[in-house]
């Protein structure tokens, strides 16, 4: 795309003397409506994003884990979730080879403990992971599990279906009694009771119906955990009302970690809501933010696609022969089978590199600092516009702004939406220089301008980022 093409798609205006980008000139303006407005580390944004890989699955593409490994490195995650597997296969000594050298590159592990099958011998089956930790992974970390771990979590989709396809008719009562074992055996041993306990996950359709049935589980339990897909809408779709549905069961506890959600890519139309890669690539920066905004972490489901046998003759073949489960990561495999999906194969689809724009140009790896207010103010949009401001420890600030709006339509259309713009207004009391960023959109700041104490920026779909030095 041209340049001037591209100014007038993303639609940046000026009030005053008009420059580029809507930066205008750097001549003191009255104070009057300005505030000082609270700013959050910017760091928080890295650390409020886990990805789901699945390394102990040895016989899928994530049996190549030094690629999987060198993607996480790349994508500049900080945490990823998937079961800790016990015993000797192959996959668990994949997991068991991984785990620490992630570790050591900053990379730490939620891992989902036991299964609800498991909860006959509750007690033995907990035990047995906490026992694996200290006996196998903690002397490949000088003996400190919490630079391994993360946080725990409880069994994965509670009152989802089982191996026979059915729910476990008491499901409640047996994720109860593994929750409960899960923090007596974590809470017992000296390596592993630091570590932060996270609650069972549960799935999108879970109901306040369900919710009086599970109970209360904040008496084993440190953070809230849920699982919420949006279907090819908005991130942040039905958030507030699933937060409200499970506040029973993690009653006066405030940090949740929504341990999957995400978006489908499958070009099939007859059994999900599924949507082309450039949209999944603009609503997961912005669900990054939507998440931080009400302390909720933001867990993708997951990092690879599964290779897939696609007949793409005609939407009716592509119905019957594409696998829908085969299309929710990161990296896309155009290989249709395991073997020929080797990782020279691979194909970063534009939501890997959003995500990686968004973390190299946030990260800010250091000593805890209260970050300082910035005296200014926003003016313009709808109800649908939102804005966080961040800053580093060198004094920088970001200002980020994004909109709850649909920015495409489902296969087999999969048309953009056109978002009109709405023009924002911003006022700084101390002249500083700006540059403006799209992750989406590109690595490089978009434009660029001296100090001044004021800007125009128009938003639509995509998350703009203003750095103010």
């Amino acid at each position: 795309m041209r340049r001037r093409d591209f100014l007038s798609t993303v639609g940046v205006g000026a009030a005053g003397a008009t420059l580029p980008w809507g930066a205008v000139s750097s001549a003191a303006l009255p104070l009057r409506g300005l505030a000082p407005i609270p700013a959050r580390r910017a760091d928080e944004i890295v650390k409020n994003y886990l990805v789901n890989t699945k390394i102990f699955y040895a016989h899928t593409a994530y049996g190549h884990t030094g690629a999987v490994m060198d993607l996480l490195t790349e994508l500049g995650v900080r945490v990823i979730r998937e079961r800790i597997t016990t015993g000797s296969s192959l996959g668990t000594q994949n997991q068991l080879r991984a785990m620490p050298q992630l570790a050591r590159k900053g990379i730490r592990w939620h891992g989902t403990v036991g299964t609800l099958s498991e909860w006959r011998h509750a007690q033995h089956a907990n035990r047995a992971v906490m026992d694996f930790l200290t006996s196998r992974y903690a002397p490949r970390v000088d003996g400190d599990l919490s630079q391994l771990m993360h946080s725990f979590g409880g069994c994965n989709e509670i009152e989802g279906p089982r191996g026979n396809g059915r729910p476990d008719p008491r499901w409640d009562r047996h994720a109860r009694r593994m929750q409960k074992a899960l923090w007596e055996q974590a809470k017992s041993n000296r390596l592993t009771r630091g570590i932060p306990i996270a609650g069972p996950s549960t799935r999108t359709d879970f109901t306040a119906k369900k919710a009086r049935r599970l109970g209360d589980l904040s008496r084993w339990s440190e953070l809230g955990n849920a699982h919420l897909y949006n279907k090819g809408t908005s991130p942040s779709r039905g958030l507030d009302e699933h937060l409200r549905i499970l506040r029973p069961c993690f009653p006066g506890i405030r940090p949740y970690i929504f341990t999957e959600s995400g978006y489908n890519n499958s070009p099939q139309t007859n059994r999900s809501r599924t949507i082309p890669e450039s949209a999944s690539a603009v609503y997961a920066v912005r669900g990054i933010f939507d998440y931080l905004q009400r302390n909720a972490m933001y867990g993708r489901f997951e990092l690879l696609d599964d290779p897939d046998r696609i007949d793409r003759h005609s939407q009716r073949t592509i119905n019957r022969t594409a696998e829908l489960e085969s299309h929710w990561g990161l990296v896309a495999m155009p290989r249709d089978s395991v073997r020929a999906a080797t990782p020279d194969t691979w194909r970063r689809k534009p939501e890997f590199y959003a995500i990686k724009r968004l973390f190299r140009l946030l990260e800010d790896r250091g000593p805890t600092f209260t970050p300082k207010p910035l005296t200014m103010a926003i003016n313009g949009g709808g109800r649908d516009l939102h804005h966080m401001l961040l800053q580093k420890r060198d004094g920088r600030h970001f200002l980020a702004l994004w909109r709850d709006v649909r920015v495409s339509e489902e296969y087999p259309d999969a048309r953009r939406i056109k978002v009109e713009p709405d023009r924002i207004n911003v006022r700084l009391k101390t002249a500083r220089p700006v540059r403006f960023w799209s992750p989406s959109l590109s690595h490089r700041p978009l434009e660029q301008y001296a100090a001044r104490h004021e800007f125009n920026i128009m938003i639509k779909g995509d998350l703009k980022i203003v750095e103010i030095g």
